[in-house]
């Protein structure tokens, strides 16, 4: 059956040449031949295929140098935050120790004002002293002892004596007890004013470091911003940086 429809359709051909010619269908076009499968384009921060970074698009290799270092930046970044909550928690602290110490020189302000009172009284009681000791020269200078206004004069100068020892022993006993008192409080303030302005200089360092080393992460971070960001690159790039290549 295979040959017969086969010569039949061949005689069919033959007899109507004409026909054959008007119907003969047109070659198809060749196809033009397929093209490689473009490279999808982003935009570092963001932005989708085809993105619309600004400047030329970047190599591999400046790829991987911007994202080498965005990754740097941020990771000194965080380390840099993390720094900063022990220099606030240690600048709380020196608050606290700095309020206590101003109360604790009220004591010390009180006892400067009765070390001034003291120091009045001893001013006060060397003049009495002295005034006394120029009326013994005087009395001993009379030339006239014996008579009842020298004795007089005598018996009032050794009652006075009395008198000013007394307050001799006393202002002593005043300044004993004030002086041990005063400067055991004043050595324990001092003490304490002295390390903690110690502590303050330190921290000031420290946080004068820390402001310095954030200053130096900006500034690196503007020039990233400049040379890398929004930067276009070809995901094929990116793709084959994060595999180690």
């Amino acid at each position: 059956m295979k040959v017969i429809s086969l010569l039949l359709a061949l005689a069919c051909c033959a007899a109507a040449p004409v026909v054959l010619a008007q119907n003969t269908p047109a070659k198809p076009a060749a196809k033009p031949p397929a093209k490689a499968a473009e490279s999808k384009t982003l935009a570092i921060g963001g932005g989708g295929s085809g993105g619309t970074g600004a400047g030329p698009l970047l190599s591999r290799e400046e790829l991987r140098a911007c994202l080498n270092e965005e990754e740097s930046i941020r990771t000194r970044m965080a380390e840099q935050e993390g720094a900063r909550s022990p220099l606030d928690q240690e600048k709380a602290a020196i608050a606290a120790e700095q309020q206590q110490l101003r109360a604790d020189r009220a004591p010390i302000d009180a006892t400067k004002a009765k070390v001034e009172e003291l120091a009045a009284k001893l001013k006060a009681f060397a003049e009495r002293v002295q005034g006394w000791n120029d009326r013994v020269a005087l009395h001993n200078a009379d030339k006239k002892s014996g008579t009842p206004a020298y004795e007089r004069n005598m018996v009032t100068l050794n009652r006075e004596r009395e008198e000013i020892e007394k307050d001799r022993v006393a202002l002593e006993a005043e300044r004993t007890s004030m002086s041990s008192g005063a400067q055991d409080a004043v050595r324990a303030y001092n003490f304490k004013a002295v390390a903690l302005d110690a502590r303050v200089s330190a921290w000031n360092e420290r946080n004068a470091k820390w402001n310095e080393s954030l200053a130096a992460l900006e500034d690196e971070r503007k020039t990233w911003v400049r040379t890398c960001a929004d930067r276009r690159y070809r995901e094929d790039d990116e793709i084959a940086i994060r595999r180690g290549k």
